[in-house]
């Protein structure tokens, strides 16, 4: 097996690790709850792309109008109030943070780099001998 093969074979485990989670786990049923619940899901869709006019508004510099403001507060406030939308968003917010701490450990490792695969080694003028 190659270098790339074993990498690939050990993300895969990863990904089932994380996939295994109870967090991973509790973010899918909760997903699957929310897909159903279309009060919730079209709160929640409505919810987020007011916030992303929002936000691109300010970045743009845009005025944010006082009507657009109140519009806000009261989606925020409705939000608020449904059970479900606010476990899921509580529940991705914590998935978002494993995932980044993930992502952390996978670009600054702690420790010594483990050289090419333990079963091909390099060889004298540069061939590669493997089964050592």
């Amino acid at each position: 097996m190659g270098v790339m093969e074993e990498i690939l074979k050990k993300a895969n485990e990863l990904g089932l690790m994380i996939k295994g989670t109870d967090l991973a786990v509790r973010l899918e049923e909760l997903s699957s709850k929310l897909n159903a619940d279309n009060e919730a899901k079209t709160l929640l869709d409505g919810y987020i792309k007011l916030m992303q006019e929002f936000e691109e508004k300010e970045s743009q510099g845009k005025p944010i109008e006082v009507n657009e403001k109140k519009q806000i507060q009261e989606m925020s406030e409705k939000v608020s109030q449904n059970q479900l939308i606010k476990e899921f968003i509580a529940t991705q917010s914590y998935f978002v943070e494993m995932m980044m701490a993930i992502q952390s450990a996978i670009t600054e490792p702690k420790g010594e780099p483990i050289k090419e695969s333990k079963i091909i080694t390099p060889g004298a003028a540069g061939k590669i001998i493997t089964g050592v």
